[in-house]
């Protein structure tokens, strides 16, 4: 299947979903708060659960974030799975010299994507089944990921 333009955030939010059904054991984000995903949905917990509870060895959901807050305020069934599935669910902080990147990335078993090119515009390209095409994406995160980061907690620190 040739790669699709997303113009619409209504397409986008389809694009999200149909990435998240078909991920079968790797699952990569690159975004600024995961805002724009809405993982909170019932049918997006439901296939990230889904996805972990496989219990498969190659399982694994490296999500980073650039800004925290909205996952720790505003997403708390994404974070009871980090709770129960850690360490095959990680989330990360990027770190502060990453905050120019502008670009949203959803990697799905290295053969699907949706790339949002700008983090405010819904403007995408959604890629299935096509690793061949996938594969500059996923280099890219791993050269994000290779910068490192801060580890979010599933537990809140303090007295």
């Amino acid at each position: 299947m040739p790669s699709k333009l997303i113009t619409t955030w209504s397409e986008h939010d389809s694009a999200v979903q149909e990435i998240l059904d078909l991920s079968s054991a790797a699952l990569l984000v690159f975004d600024e708060s995961l805002s724009p995903l809405k993982l909170e949905r019932r049918a997006r917990i439901a296939a990230l659960q889904r996805l972990l509870s496989a219990r498969q060895a190659a399982t694994r959901l490296t999500f980073v974030v650039q800004k925290p807050d909205f996952v720790r305020q505003y997403s708390p069934q994404l974070m009871e799975l980090l709770t129960i599935y850690s360490p095959t669910l990680t989330i990360l902080q990027a770190p502060p010299h990453l905050d120019s990147l502008k670009d949203s990335l959803l990697i799905a078993d290295s053969r699907h994507a949706l790339v949002r090119f700008h983090r405010d515009h819904p403007r995408a390209r959604l890629i299935i089944d096509d690793s061949e095409e996938v594969a500059p994406y996923q280099q890219r995160f791993e050269e994000i990921l290779g910068e490192g980061g801060d580890p979010l907690s599933p537990t809140t620190l303090g007295l």
